[in-house]
């Protein structure tokens, strides 16, 4: 069944459609059910604008807006193009969705990148070209923001990535207001919480990790072994940490998925109690009251 949403804010639905201004989402086919417990008809377009920079960077409206967003060109001066790291044409986010839920939910429908942040490959000396020791969200508490244990382990937490760099060497003065962007626009900060969903599997989520204002939709190695999409090359004998190979091997296949992932975060519930023991727990049993989801690989 098909979902009408109004494009304009303040418009009626009779106008909005004179104006050309109404679009229609369905979600994929695979995990309508698992979303039994969402009322699409109630949702509603959070910012079309803000989801058409999207489509543009990825180069999906006229080559103009190609791997620019918001004006700025996302080619950094004088690097060879192997390391044109920030591209959208890359890594493009393919968001075809950024809804507003009726319970106040924020659902985006795009890709999912790897994050693997955070890492023991990142703290063993093979990190990929992008992965870092820190994850933006810390574990409450910890006095030292900086140790390793106070990170989110990607390989054992269930974690996706919110655009939150602004991006300074390439946008300037803008940096910091690009870097607001998301959360300013849909109200999520690190620590909230909710799930992923692909073709008929979830996962609960927290969001653990920030990543370039141009770029939605990532997860860590954890949720994509959730949802049946394995990107370790070898897990440790616990099945909680990906050693790959052995050193100095990169354990990832560092490749995502392309399309049709979906996301459902909920703003402000980050919790101040939430530690690496209780974490998975506390994720499954939010995602169980608020959207009636049980039965995941990390939830049985």
């Amino acid at each position: 069944m098909k979902h009408l949403y109004v494009l304009a804010a303040g418009l009626g639905l009779a106008a909005a459609l004179a104006a050309g201004q109404a679009n229609a989402y369905d979600p994929p086919a695979a995990s309508v059910g698992l979303l039994s417990g969402v009322d699409f008809a109630a949702a509603a377009p959070l910012d079309e604008g803000y989801r058409m920079e999207f489509v543009g960077c990825d180069g999906d409206a006229g080559a103009s807006k190609k791997d620019h967003f918001l004006g700025h060109s996302l080619r950094l001066s004088g690097v060879p193009e192997s390391r044109q790291f920030y591209l959208c044409s890359r890594d493009p986010s393919h968001v075809k969705a950024l809804l507003k839920l009726e319970d106040g939910g924020i659902y985006w429908h795009s890709k999912m990148a790897l994050d693997v942040d955070g890492s023991w490959a990142a703290w063993n000396g093979i990190p990929g070209a992008t992965d870092l020791k820190e994850t933006s969200y810390k574990w409450p508490g910890y006095p030292n923001s900086s140790a390793r244990a106070a990170q989110i382990d990607p390989d054992r937490i269930p974690f996706i990535v919110i655009p939150l760099a602004g991006l300074k060497k390439l946008t300037g003065t803008a940096s910091s207001s690009l870097g607001k962007l998301f959360a300013g626009t849909t109200g999520i900060g690190l620590g909230d919480m909710g799930v992923v969903i692909h073709k008929g599997l979830w996962t609960p989520v927290l969001v653990g990790d920030g990543g370039p204002f141009m770029r939605l939709g990532e997860g860590s190695s954890r949720v994509f072994e959730a949802i049946g999409q394995s990107r370790c090359k070898k897990w440790s004998s616990d099945g909680q940490t990906c050693v790959g190979p052995g050193h100095p091997v990169y354990p990832y296949k560092n490749f995502g998925l392309g399309h049709d992932v979906l996301f459902i975060v909920y703003p402000g519930t980050a919790s101040p109690d939430i530690t690496p023991d209780n974490a998975v727990a506390t994720l499954c049993a939010f995602a169980r009251r608020k959207l009636g989801l049980s039965g995941g690989a990390m939830c049985p």
